[in-house]
């Protein structure tokens, strides 16, 4: 149980957990809303440091819920960076915006386009009755993400400046560099730097891709887009682990199996993967035995369509 007066809101070193809460109220009065005091109770299954966004999840839950008890209109959108804002002013993590995206603007059977510059989004379609998403959770704690996540974001900004340097126009982010741009003065960085910038301007681009794979309906191709997407992470942008990367394979060695990635910060957490639904009892199979085996951890494995963001529901 933690108390907190809304009129002295400061993070707490005990109750860490309560920042998350305080961090959002706090963004909330600061963009001019009023709030007044509740009674809050929080039960979840949302497993803790798994990299399935249980923190924006807490976020996103408590702003819902103090707009709608205190009748105030906060926009999706606007919800989200505003919890955004919550975590990386109040509670100190510098992360992006997509997990408060998905928390407040998911769909039932769709998937979210995010453009994380203009704020933009696009909900694509993910409807096939003969395709199925499921987590495997690898019970692995993602004890470095935090700190290799800010190390990222600086050799990425290092990567950014050299571009700027040498390229005749303006570039902001990594995003804007072509793919033959890189090809051609890849060679000109530090060997560490070039294989971070190639995992970002290569995944821009997959992303895009898949975008136009799921519009076609085309599976099997956004499945191989997840697979390369794995092994950049593994290889370049060096954020996966034995555990990941086991998961991963045990998948892609199943031939229903159209593709398979970690997700998450990484060093630990979950893999998603794309297989066709008739398969999943042997999946889930396969994936606990050839685990437990090599690591002697029974993984948690979750069937996970495209389900609706926030909501408020009325009980009774």
């Amino acid at each position: 149980e933690v108390k907190f007066s809304l009129d002295s809101l400061s993070p707490s070193k005990k109750d860490t957990w309560a920042n998350y809460l305080m961090g959002v109220m706090d963004e909330i009065q600061k963009a001019g809303y009023p709030l007044q005091g509740a009674n809050l109770i929080f039960i979840s299954n949302i497993p803790k440091g798994a990299g399935l966004s249980s923190s924006a999840a807490l976020e996103v839950v408590t702003a819902l819920t103090m707009a709608k008890l205190n009748l105030l209109e906060i926009k999706p959108v606007e919800m989200a960076r505003l919890c955004q804002r919550a975590e990386n002013n109040f509670v100190g993590v510098a992360c992006g915006i997509m997990d408060q995206y998905v928390s407040c603007l998911g769909q039932k059977n769709y998937t979210l386009f995010i453009d994380c510059r203009s704020n933009d989004y696009e909900l694509i379609p993910f409807k096939d009755p003969n395709y199925q998403v499921l987590i495997c959770n690898s019970k692995i704690q993602r004890g470095l993400a935090n700190s290799e996540y800010n190390k990222r974001r600086e050799e990425c900004k290092i990567a950014t400046e050299f571009f700027k340097h040498k390229l005749n126009r303006k570039i902001r982010a990594l995003r804007d560099i072509t793919i033959d741009e890189y090809k051609k003065y890849q060679a000109q960085l530090p060997e560490i730097i070039a294989r971070r910038a190639r995992h970002v301007i290569s995944e821009n681009y997959r992303v895009r891709a898949g975008v136009q794979a799921l519009r076609m309906g085309n599976y099997s191709a956004f499945g191989q887009l997840m697979i390369e997407s794995h092994r950049s992470l593994k290889d370049n942008y060096e954020v996966s682990c034995a555990e990941l990367d086991l998961l991963v394979d045990l998948a892609l060695k199943q031939e229903e199996v159209l593709g398979a990635r970690m997700t998450g910060a990484g060093f630990g957490g979950c893999t998603v993967n794309l297989l066709r639904r008739e398969y999943i009892d042997v999946f889930e199979k396969t994936i606990k035995q050839g685990y437990k085996k090599i690591t002697g951890i029974l993984p948690d494995i979750y069937v996970t369509p495209p389900a609706e963001g926030a909501k408020v529901i009325k009980l009774g």
